[in-house]
């Protein structure tokens, strides 16, 4: 039987993702470009061949997520743009004998519009608020007037202002369909009327709210919120022509694996710990619908200790826990006296960015999403890579190679460069580091831990912090 307890036994089955080969960006007429991309392509499979290699040393059984031969899958207005299956682990995971990963219905079983709903409606019924509520309805108010200089908690009373119980004779079709509102809630909205060349007040349901307010920063915090992911929300998964999951799905049924799908559990996000799971925030919606989301895990996984990490993003672009007594952690992650007391910490506040200053200088143009050695000033690139391929990446500093890391049992552990402090841990804990540059990971967003996911791991579940 398959399974995974603790993310430091020993690893027997393992996901490596995949990107696209050179010739899906033939069709790029400029060469400085083409020339640029093809190289990234060629050197990310040659560092996932070597990410192999090393494992099958260790007699790990590799599998590869899909990718279509047909370039056409992944155009988009004549570009390629949609994401590879780079990263198996965000979307993805082993939780005891059971396989969580995206089928047919990711992405498209909820709805933002009701999760919206029911975020209003507790602002409404809210009588003070606090940080969070404060701080989710600054994001919503400047949906509603985007040039708005409110602070966030003036934003949180002029939102319940505009916010009112609809007429009761709405209720018979308010509760129902595409435009409905269980809560029947309508609010008060800016709207500038042409025929009186005047901006004038008008009262929506919260169903119809996306016809009259760009609603897509909002709507993104809430997918990114409950698909657990982070960054751009058109994933890999979301695409409807070619199923990446295949050989993985195939696998796990001639195995006999237990599958449940788009539930949105990922082990990125989450850390598993025995009988212990942590799981991290997203953004400011997790945050607000903290004991929603603290609930669905629970009812999930009744036999597991359900943990809330405190911090935004992938958790394993944050901490390790590289072997029971010893975690690598940037700071202000999580208070571990409490939750793992006794453990060493590693704390690495930021050491790592000095590596890439050449990055550094990049992120003021490109918010922080991309960068490729030797590159820096290509401009043509940099435009490139920003306007059709934004959804490829995210923010790089979730992954800072000496935390996003793969750990093969407890002594060995796989790194993406030399850090001597986290050596000089792992040589005090008896581990030896196996050092896997993979080069284009701040192009890719994806270190180590990112591009795989383990489906079977040695070892009976513990209960650590009994």
């Amino acid at each position: 039987m398959y399974t995974v307890h603790q993310h430091w036994d020993p690893l027997k089955v393992c996901v490596v993702g995949r990107s696209y080969p050179p010739e899906f960006y033939s069709r790029i007429q400029n060469p400085r470009v083409r020339n640029a991309l093809e190289r990234v392509a060629i050197e990310t499979e040659e560092d996932y061949q070597k990410l192999i290699a090393k494992l099958e040393e260790f007699n790990v059984t590799v599998l590869r997520t899909d990718m279509s031969e047909d370039p056409e899958v992944y155009v988009k207005d004549g570009v390629v743009n949609a994401p590879p299956p780079m990263c198996p682990r965000d979307f993805t995971a082993m939780v005891g004998n059971t396989f969580y990963m995206p089928g047919d219905n990711y992405g498209t079983n909820f709805d933002p519009g009701n999760l919206l709903s029911e975020i209003l409606y507790k602002i409404y019924n809210d009588p003070v608020g606090d940080r969070i509520s404060y701080a989710i309805s600054k994001e919503i108010e400047d949906c509603i007037q985007p040039d708005s200089k409110l602070s966030p908690e003036n934003s949180f009373y002029r939102l319940k202002k505009r916010l009112l119980p609809c007429s009761s004779n709405r209720n018979a079709y308010s509760r129902k369909g595409a435009l409905g509102d269980y809560h029947n809630m309508c609010i008060n909205v800016p709207q500038y009327q042409k025929k009186i060349d005047k901006w004038c007040v008008k009262k929506v349901g919260v169903g119809k709210l996306k016809f009259f307010l760009n609603l897509e920063k909002i709507y993104e915090l809430i997918i990114s919120s409950h698909t657990q992911t982070i960054g751009s929300n058109f994933k890999f998964p979301n695409n409807k022509e070619f199923y990446a999951f295949t050989t993985i799905k195939n696998f796990l049924e001639e195995h006999n694996v237990p599958i449940k799908y788009d539930t949105y559990v990922n082990s990125a996000s989450m850390t598993r710990v025995g009988k212990d799971l942590f799981f991290s925030s997203m953004n400011i919606v997790n945050d607000f619908n903290k004991e929603a989301f603290a609930d669905k895990w629970r009812e999930m996984f009744p036999d597991y200790n359900i943990h809330q990490v405190t911090k935004h993003g992938h958790s394993d672009g944050a901490f390790c826990p590289v072997k029971p007594g010893l975690i690598i952690s940037l700071k202000d992650v999580q208070n571990y006296k409490e939750t793992f007391p006794g453990w060493e910490v590693v704390d690495l506040p930021g050491q790592s960015w000095a590596k890439v200053k050449p990055f550094l200088d990049l992120k003021s143009r490109n918010k922080g999403k991309w960068w490729i050695p030797g590159e820096e000033n290509n401009d043509e690139l940099t435009d490139y890579v920003e306007k059709w391929l934004s959804d490829w990446v995210t923010y790089v500093e979730e992954t800072v190679f000496d935390v996003n890391m793969l750990v093969i049992n407890e002594q060995n552990v796989i790194c993406n460069n030399y850090n001597k402090k986290v050596f000089d841990a792992f040589e005090r804990h008896g581990i030896t580091p196996h050092v896997i540059n993979f080069r284009h990971r701040y192009f890719w967003d994806g270190g180590l831990h990112c591009i795989t996911s383990d489906i079977a791991r040695e070892g009976e579940q513990k209960n650590l912090f009994a």
